[in-house]
């Protein structure tokens, strides 16, 4: 089991060299770099297990802490799956950010598609664990819904703000409706990531970023 700063040592601060004073950590960057660890340790559970059984103890457990770290950094379990899912955003969105970086909306849509489509080729353990979140949310998780929801209309609005600038720029018609895209945009990724989740060995993510901007650019561009 790893360890980490703020763990069940109380140690603190870097490791320092020979005849060097130890290099001390604020205070924000020491809750940063424990949150960070613990959504690690979440992702990691919640990808082989579920998280049905995962608690907030046994996430302070398996990230080096205390029992009740995860707690008092995040209050609720809930709240904690909510930053797992917005990391796993994160964590898609900077995968395609050379990509976007400068990009046009098109671009910059596909861009995206490509770096969520891309994570299913080796998955991490964040991506794994948003897949498996997303599935228990649809069978009616209570915990689960309202987060994965928020977190859907987040990229739903992101998606038709991109569609918007675009349009002002002159790059797309002003007959796409950015309102209409976005929900079908986004099922299209959700519904890719789930069958290749479901049957990697069956699903070319090749094929699946070729078609999937295909059907980005015509539906930017047939109006």
């Amino acid at each position: 089991m790893s360890t980490h700063d703020e763990d069940r040592t109380g140690r603190s601060g870097e490791s320092a060299g020979p005849g060097e004073a130890p290099a001390r950590r604020t205070q924000a960057e020491r809750r940063a770099r424990a949150e960070s660890a613990l959504i690690a340790a979440a992702a990691r559970l919640i990808a082989e297990h579920g998280s049905t059984g995962v608690t907030l103890a046994r996430v302070g457990e398996e990230a080096g802490f205390s029992r009740g770290l995860a707690t008092h950094y995040f209050g609720s379990k809930a709240a904690l799956l909510a930053r797992l899912q917005e990391a796993a955003l994160a964590e898609a969105m900077a995968a395609a950010a050379p990509e976007r970086s400068g990009a046009g909306a098109v671009d910059e849509l596909c861009g995206f598609a490509r770096g969520c489509l891309e994570g299913v080729r080796e998955p991490t353990d964040l991506g794994r664990a948003f897949v498996v979140l997303g599935a228990e949310a649809l069978a009616g998780a209570s915990e689960l819904t309202a987060a994965v929801a928020e977190l859907d209309a987040r990229t739903r609005n992101w998606a038709a703000e991109v569609v918007r600038q675009g349009q002002r720029d002159g790059e797309l018609h002003p007959g796409v409706d950015p309102e209409a895209f976005a929900p079908a945009f986004v099922g299209l990724l959700k519904g890719l990531v789930v069958q290749a989740a479901a049957a990697p060995e069956a699903f070319d993510v090749g094929v699946a970023v070729v078609e999937s901007g295909r059907w980005i650019r015509l539906a930017l561009t047939a109006g």
